[in-house]
């Protein structure tokens, strides 16, 4: 694809575990699997445990808000047009000290937005299982520690 357009509000968007919205503004399919960008929006207190991903970079942009990042032995506190990347096999976790907006970049894309999908399909508000962490890890490359 050479190009695409996306009106506001009308991207594929999921309902995550801990409210989290988020909208995959631009995919694999988009990209030929070279990158995938998400818009999300964190609610206060909502958290990603410790993990890593195999095979993807991870770029966190925030738009608004205020995000506590552990990143390998590090405690980072970004906020308002900060940037956090974290690379494959880097170890790391977040929380949202406040509401905050961020978009979020992986490349190569594939495993973070379908992972997205299957949580959300299996979302009943709660987290997830560690049958269902394990089974994840195997299929999208992404551990939890």
């Amino acid at each position: 694809m050479r190009y695409k357009y996306i009106k506001a509000n009308s991207a594929e968007t999921h309902r995550l575990v801990g409210g989290e919205i988020t909208s995959l503004l631009v995919t694999g399919e988009d990209t030929n699997n070279r990158v995938s960008i998400f818009d999300s929006l964190i609610p206060q207190g909502n958290a990603a445990p410790w993990h890593y991903h195999e095979i993807d970079d991870e770029i966190f942009y925030i738009i608004h808000g205020s995000i506590e990042f552990g990143v390998e032995n590090e405690v980072i506190t970004a906020g308002k047009g900060d940037l956090l990347m974290a690379g494959p096999n880097v170890k790391r976790r977040f929380k949202a000290l406040t509401d905050s907006h961020l978009l979020v970049i992986n490349s190569p894309s594939g495993p973070s937005e379908n992972f997205i999908r299957d949580i959300a399909r299996l979302s009943d508000g709660t987290a997830l299982s560690k049958q269902d962490r394990l089974k994840f890890a195997k299929k999208y490359k992404i551990h939890f520690c």
